[in-house]
């Protein structure tokens, strides 16, 4: 079983990503940012965070394709972030959180996490996936 403030800090980390949506439904700043700072910015930060841990694990076993993936996805995150912060930047961003979510998956097969990581993971990547198609929905709304 997972330690239950595991899932309450992973959970609480998908916070942003609500506020985001919240922000861009109010067309309000927070601490001087709109919602598209808050998304893009914080997906940064989430991208870089899942990377780094992936890449640690898969030193483990030297999984070469874990390395590569990993980084490579928080490279296209960040590209994302600087030059198509749009709707179509939103649907790859989500795109890229499943894929991270992949290379979870793999880790999981090499028993690099835990299938109670793994449940995790499922969880607050639906979750954050469903906070950006909302973002993008709204963002396209007139």
């Amino acid at each position: 079983m997972t330690n239950r403030w595991v899932v309450t800090l992973t959970l609480a980390g998908a916070a942003p990503f609500a506020l985001a949506v919240w922000l861009n439904v109010q067309q309000v700043t927070l601490l001087g940012a709109d919602a598209a700072a808050w998304l893009w910015g914080y997906s940064v930060v989430i991208a870089a965070f899942l990377a780094g841990a992936q890449w640690g694990r898969s030193l483990q076993l030297l999984d070469l394709v874990s390395l590569i993936a990993s980084n490579g996805f928080a490279l296209v995150i960040f590209a994302l972030a600087l030059w198509l912060r749009t709707n179509t930047g939103v649907v790859l961003l989500e795109i890229v959180f499943a894929g991270l979510l992949f290379v979870d998956r793999r880790q999981l097969r090499l028993g690099l996490i835990s299938t109670d990581y793994w449940h995790l993971r499922i969880g607050v990547t639906a979750l954050v996936c469903s906070l950006l198609v909302i973002y993008a929905f709204l963002s396209a709304t007139p």
